[in-house]
């Protein structure tokens, strides 16, 4: 804080009373305690027996919004920020960011244990509400988390545990789904509207776009999964256009139905026509989605 007083030293010199120098050097401090930089040193470790790192953003807020990137069964946080690549943007856009790991089943691959048909396959007593819970709060003791501004980014197992977390906890403002879906029939009424951008591809093999049946629990259709958050959301009338996002699949063959929704909450859905299970992204895929969360309220 003395080099910045000795900075500002010279906008106040021709002010004899201390007082006044006073009163700018207080305005200064005030302004950099709300939004500070945030060096890539100051990433740190949390969750115990389950590490994750925390990244922090070029510009902290205080509080800030808080990313969180669930994974697909088998795979890690790792794996799935190398095929995303939201770090960096979440770096550049002020977001606090994990991608933490799932628990191993005995054949050592990772899973969440999101619901009855995903993807639980040992039936292992595994409380990831809890565990998701822990980082939050262990994060906010940290680094201060807008409670508000909570942001969950799924694929396939990744995307089920983000519906029945924001469906169990009234945590979540937003959610990006890719290839996902929910229990038939599923118990979900958060209390809080949660926004939602659900992707999926026709074509998907692993979790049908038509829905289906895992582990001998049935699993909802895309057009189910969204009608429950529409539902949730009171969103009715929809419009729709087309885009092309994925670029292996010639021409604009996705298209996006946007809902109108009472609440001041956004609820879109991307259909890839021939779209695969772990679509090609765009290399703007990133910027796309953090800018639907960062707008979803």
């Amino acid at each position: 804080m003395r080099s910045i007083a000795v900075q500002y030293d010279k906008y106040t010199s021709s002010y004899e009373d201390k007082a006044m120098k006073l009163r700018i050097f207080t305005a200064l401090a005030l302004t950099l305690a709300l939004i500070t930089p945030a060096p890539a040193s100051n990433n740190y470790i949390v969750g115990g027996d389950r590490p994750v790192t925390v990244y922090l953003p070029d510009t902290l807020a205080k509080p800030a919004p808080l990313l969180i990137l669930l994974h697909s069964a088998s795979t890690s946080g790792a794996h799935e920020e190398n095929y995303m690549k939201l770090g960096p943007v979440a770096k550049k856009n002020g977001l606090i960011y994990i991608a933490p790991d799932g628990t191993k089943n005995p054949e050592g691959k990772r899973f969440w244990n999101a619901s009855k048909s995903c993807c639980n396959k040992y039936k292992q007593e595994v409380d990831d509400v809890a565990y998701i819970n822990s980082l939050i709060d262990e994060i906010n003791i940290k680094t201060p988390v807008d409670p508000k501004r909570i942001y969950l980014v799924g694929h396939s197992n990744g995307a089920f545990r983000s519906y029945t977390y924001a469906c169990k906890t009234n945590k979540v403002a937003a959610i990006v789904a890719i290839a996902g879906a929910m229990d038939t029939n599923p118990d979900c009424s958060p209390s809080t509207p949660v926004s939602l951008l659900d992707i999926h591809g026709t074509a998907d093999k692993t979790i049908k776009f038509n829905g289906g049946v895992m582990n001998q629990n049935s699993y909802t259709s895309a057009s189910s999964t969204i009608s429950k958050f529409a539902e949730v959301n009171q969103c009715s009338n929809s419009t729709s256009s087309q885009k092309d996002f994925e670029p292996t699949i010639k021409g604009p063959e996705t298209t996006v139905i946007n809902y109108s929704c009472n609440s001041h909450t956004h609820l879109q859905f991307w259909k890839i026509a021939k779209g695969s299970h772990s679509p090609r992204l765009p290399s703007d895929f990133a910027e796309q989605v953090i800018s639907f969360l960062l707008n979803s309220r």
